[in-house]
């Protein structure tokens, strides 16, 4: 008797999808979700380039130590199993191919994420066609497409959002998903934010999910606890800046990207921001207003997420480097915006996805709906025509080229170098093949 109410609480703000038997359009959703991410301009590069953490962190020590070592050695202060892992698997491969593997795996679990939203968000969303474009915004998210772009070190920030529909997805196949939360939720620090969500999730059956999800909040938790992480930087934090530094991360970048910011900002100043805020903010006043009681909740979730995570990232993280009167205006740390902006998305679909009675309410949704489908075209062709995110430095198979080069006159080790500028990692020339 004592759990009935909290269990029906639970039950009205996790409803259960309807069945969706759609496999041949989830396998299509997944392969061109994979093919986007590899084949746009950026991501071409990717096949080639090898990307900060992903070679002078996780490559170089699954080349040259224990495996379960590895998986259980923290690194910035918490744990990086996926990675890891992913990196074991490349490792396998010749060390030529390290690039395009870290590369191929991003994407396949960043398409992975995607499928998840879409499935999970049936429960909420009445609306295919917005529920394509919530996930599909995974894929083309206007947001750190420098950074974040298919590689591991960065996939922690979709790895996050991917744990957060996958605790709202009732009826997720069972082993699939629990290997994927427990994954992702070693993985990331972050992903603690959610631990509120797992604990009502339980009142529900099927508690596989929730389950696996604590007990890996619970491991990460300790190791962020006990840990030691290194600051970027000492430099004082100052609110205004972060303040201002949050909302053209977010609400802005939503809407215009991360690249684009830096025509639009220094010529109309904080206009851009109100409007960012006006476009974004009345769809999510919209849901909190119009939605029942699921999607009142999954905005107002949504919408703290976003809130808490750009605030964290950048209080946490905090350097001179973050101040938006800074060339490129949000371009350093531009990650800091994918989740974020992941989870203002879901609060406006929400908001978008309400059904009012008057014409004119009902006019202003379908407005919003275009104005959502027009990002979303105009994100893919900003990927298509974005030359910028093009990796330009030394590619990878020169690098290992020069590696061996190295050892053929006679050193002991071989430097391998990578992007970004100055990244590199050391490797014995018995380990180059």
């Amino acid at each position: 008797m004592t759990t009935d109410r909290p269990r029906a609480l639970a039950d009205s703000v996790f409803p259960e999808p309807e069945g969706d038997r759609a496999v041949t359009g989830y396998v299509a959703g997944f392969l061109a979700s994979v093919a986007f991410l590899l084949l746009v301009p950026a991501g071409w590069a990717r096949l080639d380039h090898l990307w900060a953490e992903d070679g002078a962190r996780f490559a170089v020590d699954a080349l040259r130590s224990p495996a379960l070592q590895n998986l259980a050695d923290p690194y910035g202060g918490y744990l990086h199993v996926l990675p890891r892992l992913v990196a074991e698997l490349v490792a396998l491969l010749p060390l030529p191919w390290t690039a395009a593997g870290f590369a191929v795996a991003a994407a396949v679990l960043r398409a992975v994420v995607a499928l998840v939203t879409f499935a999970a968000s049936g429960a909420y969303l009445r609306s295919t066609a917005l529920r394509f474009v919530l996930a599909a915004l995974v894929v083309v998210v206007p947001a750190g497409n420098s950074e974040t772009l298919n590689n591991m070190a960065n996939l922690h920030w979709f790895l996050l959002y991917g744990v957060f529909w996958a605790l709202l997805w009732r009826t997720a196949p069972r082993v699939p998903v629990a290997v994927f939360v427990v994954l992702a939720t070693l993985s990331s620090p972050l992903v603690l934010l959610l631990v509120p969500i797992a604990f009502v999730r339980l009142f529900l059956p099927r508690r596989e999910v929730p389950v696996v999800f604590l007990a890996g909040a619970l491991v990460q938790g300790a190791v962020v606890l006990s840990a030691e992480r290194t600051p970027y930087s000492h430099d004082p934090v100052d609110t205004v800046q972060v303040l201002l530094a949050a909302l053209l991360r977010v609400p802005v970048v939503a809407l215009t990207g991360s690249e684009r910011l830096g025509l639009f900002y220094p010529a109309h100043g904080n206009l851009v921001v109100l409007g960012a805020l006006l476009v974004t903010g009345l769809p999510v006043l919209a849901a909190l207003w119009w939605g029942d009681r699921a999607g009142r909740a999954l905005a107002a979730v949504a919408t703290c997420c976003s809130v808490l995570l750009i605030g964290l990232s950048l209080v946490l993280n905090w350097s001179a480097a973050l101040q938006v009167q800074q060339p490129g205006v949000v371009l350093a740390g531009q990650r800091y915006s994918v989740a974020p902006v992941l989870f203002l998305f879901t609060a406006v679909a929400v908001g978008l996805d309400a059904a009012p009675p008057a014409a004119w309410q009902r006019f202003a949704v379908r407005a919003g709906q275009w104005v959502l489908g027009i990002l979303l075209v105009s994100s893919v062709i900003g990927h298509l025509q974005e030359p910028g995110t093009v990796l330009r430095g030394v590619p990878w198979d020169a690098s290992v080229e020069q590696g061996r080069a190295q050892c053929a006159a006679n050193a002991p080790e071989a430097r391998l170098e990578h992007e970004p500028a100055g990244w590199f990692f050391v490797l014995p020339c018995d380990r180059l093949g």
